[in-house]
C-alpha cells in the first residue's frame, strides 16, 4: 500500500476526530482507501486518491482523522478483520477450518489484505476479538501459549501465502497485459520452444507441453489446509 510515511503508532492508542455534521469521518476514509485498493492490480492506494474520491480538496484533512500512513494501515487491516467469522463451540478444528476459509473469502473480496497483514500488528478491535474466539476454542488441547497462538498463525500464514501469490501474478498480468492462462503461455511459448530444440530439461519440457498443465491442481487451499490441520490433530491432539 503507498501511502504517505507515518509515525508507527498504534491507531487505537488515539481517540478519532469525527465532528458532527463534518464531510469526512474514519468510516469514509477508510471505505474509500478499500475500494481505491480493491480496484487496483497491485492494492496500492495513497491518500490524494482517496481525497479525490470523497470529494475532499486537500488531502493532509484525512491525517485529522487517521493520523497517519500507519493509522489507515491499521483500520484497513482490522476492518478486514471484522468481515471473518469463526464456528463456535464446535471444537478446534471446526473453529480453524472457519477462519482458513473465512479469512480466504475476505482475500477474494480485498486481495491487498496478504501484503497488508504482513505491515502491521493486528491489534485492533475485530483482530482481537478473532485471536481471542481460536484461543478459546484451542483451549481443549491444554497447550501453552505460545503454541496456541503458533496454531493460529500457521492458518494465517496459509492463506496470506496464497494470497500475496495471487496479488503479485494479478499485478504482474496487469503490467503485462495478460489475463488468462493461454496468453501467458503464448507469451512463453518462443522461449519454450527453444529450450524444447535444446532438449537440456525434458522434464519440465514434457510438462509445459502437456495440455492437462492447466487443470485445477489437486492441492488446491481447502485440501492444503485439512493437510495442516491433520498435522496439528496428530501433534497436539493425539490423532
Amino acid at each position: 500500500m503507498t501511502t504517505p510515511r507515518g509515525d508507527g503508532e498504534l491507531i487505537w492508542l488515539t481517540e478519532p476526530a469525527d465532528r458532527a455534521g463534518e464531510q469526512l469521518s474514519r468510516e469514509r476514509i477508510v471505505a474509500a482507501a478499500m475500494a481505491i485498493a480493491d480496484e487496483d492490480p497491485r492494492g496500492e492506494v495513497t491518500m490524494r486518491a482517496i481525497a479525490t474520491r470523497i470529494g475532499t480538496r486537500s488531502p493532509m484533512a484525512l491525517y485529522r482523522y487517521v493520523r497517519s500512513k500507519d493509522g489507515l494501515a491499521d483500520l484497513m487491516n482490522d476492518e478486514v478483520f471484522g468481515q471473518l467469522e469463526i464456528p463456535r463451540g464446535q471444537g478446534w478444528r471446526a473453529c480453524l477450518r472457519g477462519l482458513g476459509h473465512s479469512a480466504s473469502a475476505a482475500l477474494e473480496r480485498h486481495p491487498w489484505w496478504a501484503r497488508l497483514a504482513f505491515s502491521r500488528p493486528p491489534l485492533g478491535p475485530n483482530a482481537l476479538a478473532v485471536y481471542d474466539g481460536c484461543l478459546a476454542e484451542l483451549d481443549e488441547l491444554g497447550l501453552d501459549a505460545a503454541t496456541r497462538m503458533g496454531c493460529i498463525s500457521i492458518v494465517f500464514g496459509q492463506v496470506y501465502s496464497t494470497g500475496l501469490a495471487a496479488l503479485e501474478e494479478r499485478a504482474m498480468r496487469a503490467r503485462i497485459g495478460v489475463q488468462s492462462e493461454e496468453q501467458l503461455a503464448d507469451l512463453a511459448r518462443p522461449y519454450l520452444d527453444r529450450i524444447t530444440e535444446e532438449g537440456a530439461h525434458p522434464h519440465f519440457i514434457a510438462w509445459a507441453n502437456d495440455p492437462g498443465r492447466l487443470a485445477p491442481p489437486p492441492q488446491d487451499f481447502a485440501r492444503t489446509l485439512e493437510w495442516l490441520l491433520d498435522g496439528l490433530e496428530r501433534d497436539y491432539a493425539g490423532g
